[in-house]
């Protein structure tokens, strides 16, 4: 689901639900054009589902003109770590677990060049988690750009 403030809802250009998965926004904008994805990946264990997932969001993503600023946004259900040997897609400020899920996004990310931003702002932990149970947090929810709209990005809680 992507929620729309009222006062910008006469911005919109576009919206299409892809499926129960995928939905996006397309938006007008003083800079151009604005593209959101709003995205709820399958969990880990779904190894079927994330395979058309990713092949459907690489489908979508394929479609979306190339000069808009683009964000992808929300549950991926993967932890992608906080190494930066993939330079310019994972920061250093997320978790440090890397499972499956989080190396297929960082493939994702790397074919489409696009970037994780929210493992590149230092945050506290209440600002940095996004899913806990039983004393366990860890990291699913995602905050993703093209590199155009990352250079206008000043800073990501989610």
């Amino acid at each position: 689901m992507i929620w729309i403030h009222k006062s910008i809802s006469n911005k919109i250009d576009y919206y299409k639900f892809w499926n129960d998965r995928i939905i996006e926004k397309r938006l007008k904008t003083q800079r151009g054009h604005l593209t959101i994805l709003g995205v709820y990946a399958p969990t880990e264990e779904r190894d079927e589902l994330n395979e058309e997932f990713y092949e459907t969001l690489q489908k979508v993503l394929g479609k979306v003109n190339r000069n808009d600023y683009i964000m992808l946004i929300g549950d991926m259900n993967a932890r992608v770590g906080n190494n930066n040997r993939v330079i310019n897609k994972v920061g250093t400020n997320g978790e440090a677990t890397l499972n499956n899920s989080g190396r297929k996004l960082i493939d994702f990310c790397t074919f489409n060049n696009l970037k994780i931003m929210n493992t590149f702002f230092k945050h506290k932990e209440i600002h940095k988690f996004t899913w806990e149970t039983r004393g366990h947090k860890s990291i699913i929810d995602y905050f993703i750009t093209n590199m155009k709209t990352s250079k206008v990005i000043q800073d990501i809680r989610v």
